[in-house]
């Protein structure tokens, strides 16, 4: 497959720095103390090829959907629904999950050591100059993550990484199609057109019910209902089993006694900064100049967050005004510590400079945790207790119920075994599901399997970490043709629209093949009465039209001997047939800096679409299930 040599070359290779600081910051900086910690294994939102996509992933991955729109659109407070926004993450970590899945399939896989040895080019994770894998797991867990999960993380953005540029490497373009590609960018062009308007056609479409009736028995399979199951189901419930679990006074004590003994004191303070690099061209004093007069504007009243913008040189960090995260006085590098030792919330430091680097610190807050109390914590503790012995009693439950599906034949036998109560749906169709059963997998075996269908008892379905099903189909209605009268009026309007639709194609071929025998638009337009418009200049970016129908306008060849016609579609059913009178050429010559910059365009089109023609086509043959998500 395209640019996979590319990535097992580049594996170790120099061009994987230039991401370092986005992997290494961005993605634990979505989250601060006191996040749950989470496994992969936990509330799944969707599996690819048997691996799971967690809503700890999903979180992230909104958070970044929703920065780069924010980016995109240049507008701080764009937001999307909460719905839409979830749908799109969850579209871009099966897109992902699919990549690397086939990654690992071919053996091009990214280790542990490669992983840290780009951890190792931040300075946050050394100490006395050398690499700290304790400080890379001190730093993790004190931001909410998992250490496996938060290196597991980075593997994956460096796997993505490496295929996107091997990719992306395997397309070149010359600097002369830069320049006709420049040159085609700024073109206009003069076009003379007339605008078929469906509504002008309608007013002569007459429908007798007869007209309407012979539609009708034409096209049955328009007409016709949905299929629709009925269902009765046992459920095995976390919550369910959890409300018959009772903890002693004891066990909250002895409970108790084990967080005290475990509880961490340490002070945590949380911090932002602003990084100057030491360079070639800014040496270390000349770096500490720039930030002592950086702390003069800031003691002069500049915000710190508005220079951090301007002047810090830490990309992972910049674009969430410098934040660091939280340090238990173990995360940060020694220097760091001393120095937030010494400052009140909302102060800044004076420089501190590292070997390859000089930072102003803030101070953004400090927490001092202590215990609390038992009888704060009483029900909580006994909330814990009784979620451990429900999930252990839980799984237990599961393994005889797999067990009983394959030994009973139906879910009377199997409630009676079980003790459980058997519950039944209305008539649900695919498109309109019962609440219940609003799950890709299970509406695909309920009305793609012709023998869970019939009736069989379905074999014991996993649907979350909390939520398992067993059920059968009692009953089954297939599809139906509607009587006319029901649906006479829909027939109606189909029909008109069929119509309407043949009246415009017809009329726009007649006017095509007019064109064709040497006529003008302004002979056709006194001809049909239709009224021939011009618009001068138009340019590719135009409100004028919609967008497919500019794209016909400068895909039509450059008039020659003979004329340069063609049709396109208007907004709803509207059509228009236009002449392209003349092309203007942009003037002038074509600047260095627009050659370079739709390099980068062009390099990024081809390669996108290509790595999203390449990821559909692994999806098509991926198992993919989206489960829901509350």
């Amino acid at each position: 497959m395209a640019g996979m040599q590319k990535i097992r070359d580049n594996l170790g290779g120099p061009f994987v720095k230039i991401g370092v600081w986005m992997i290494v910051i961005s993605f634990a900086l979505f989250f601060g103390w006191g996040t749950v910690f989470s496994t992969s294994d936990v509330n799944s939102v969707a599996t690819v090829n048997g691996k799971k996509i967690d809503l700890y992933d999903l979180d992230l991955e909104m958070r970044k959907v929703q920065s780069n729109l924010i980016e995109r659109f240049d507008d701080p407070k764009f937001t999307l629904e909460e719905e839409v926004l979830k749908s799109l993450a969850i579209r871009s970590l099966i897109g992902d999950a699919v990549v690397v899945d086939y990654l690992d399939s071919n053996k091009v896989m990214v280790s542990d050591l490669t992983a840290y040895r780009l951890l190792s080019k931040n300075e946050m994770f050394l100490q006395d100059g050398q690499f700290s894998r304790q400080r890379v797991e001190s730093y993790a867990r004190q931001n909410g993550i998992l250490p496996s999960k938060y290196l597991s993380n980075i593997k994956k953005d460096i796997a993505l990484s490496l295929w996107n540029i091997g990719i992306r490497n395997s397309f070149f373009v010359t600097n002369s199609e830069i320049e006709r590609n420049i040159r085609l960018a700024n073109q206009t062009r003069d076009i003379t057109f007339l605008r078929l308007n469906s509504s002008f056609l309608e007013k002569d479409l007459k429908l007798s019910e007869e007209d309407v009736l012979s539609f009708y028995n034409e096209n049955l399979f328009l007409f016709q209902t949905e299929e629709k199951a009925k269902v009765r189901y046992l459920s095995i419930s976390l919550e369910d089993i959890k409300s018959n679990v009772l903890v002693g006074e004891e066990e909250i004590k002895r409970e108790y006694e084990t967080y005290i003994e475990n509880f961490d004191s340490s002070v945590r303070r949380s911090a932002s900064h602003l990084m100057i690099k030491i360079t070639d061209e800014v040496d270390k004093k000349e770096a500490i100049a720039l930030a002592e007069n950086l702390k003069q504007q800031i003691q002069l009243g500049e915000e710190f967050e508005t220079l951090v913008d301007k002047y810090s040189e830490d990309e992972g960090t910049k674009n969430s005004e410098g934040d660091l995260g939280i340090s238990d006085g173990t995360a940060f590098p020694p220097k760091f510590e001393s120095a937030l030792l010494d400052l009140k919330i909302g102060q800044v430091s004076a420089p501190v400079a590292l070997d390859n680097s000089v930072h102003l610190l803030k101070l953004k807050d400090i927490k001092n945790p202590r215990p609390e109390l038992l009888g704060s914590m009483k029900e909580s503790l006994r909330e814990d207790l009784i979620k451990e012995l429900a999930y252990e009693d839980f799984s237990n439950i599961l393994e005889v119920a797999a067990d009983l599906t394959f030994s009973l034949e139906n879910l009377d036998d199997l409630s009676d075994e079980m003790k459980l109560e058997i519950k039944e749906t209305n008539f649900f169709s695919k498109n309109n599901p019962d609440d219940f059963f609003n799950e890709g997998d299970l509406l695909e075996r309920i009305f793609s399997e012709s023998n869970i269908q019939g009736g069989q008892l379905s074999e014991l379905i996993e649907l979350s970490e909390e939520l398992a099903v067993i059920f059968e189909v009692v009953d089954f209605q297939n599809k139906k043709t509607n009587d006319f009268e029901v649906v006479k009026n829909r027939a109606k309007t189909e029909l008109r629209e069929k119509l309407l639709e043949e009246k415009i194609t017809s009329l726009q071929s007649e006017i095509l093949a007019l064109l064709q025998d040497g006529n003008t638009l302004y002979d056709i337009s006194i001809k049909k009465g239709i009224k021939a418009e011009t618009y001068k200049a138009i340019t590719r970016g135009s409100s004028l039209f919609p967008k497919m129908a500019l794209q016909e306008i400068f895909n039509v060849p450059r008039p020659g001997k003979f004329p340069s016609y063609s049709s396109a579609p208007l907004t709803g059913s509207d059509r228009m047939i236009f002449m392209v009178d003349t092309i203007h050429e942009s003037p002038g010559e074509v600047l260095l800096e627009e050659v370079e910059s739709y390099v980068d365009v062009l390099l990024n089109e081809r390669s996108g679409s290509e790595l999203a023609q390449l990821q559909l086509e692994m999806q098509d043959v991926a198992s993919v299930i989206i489960k829901r998500v509350n």
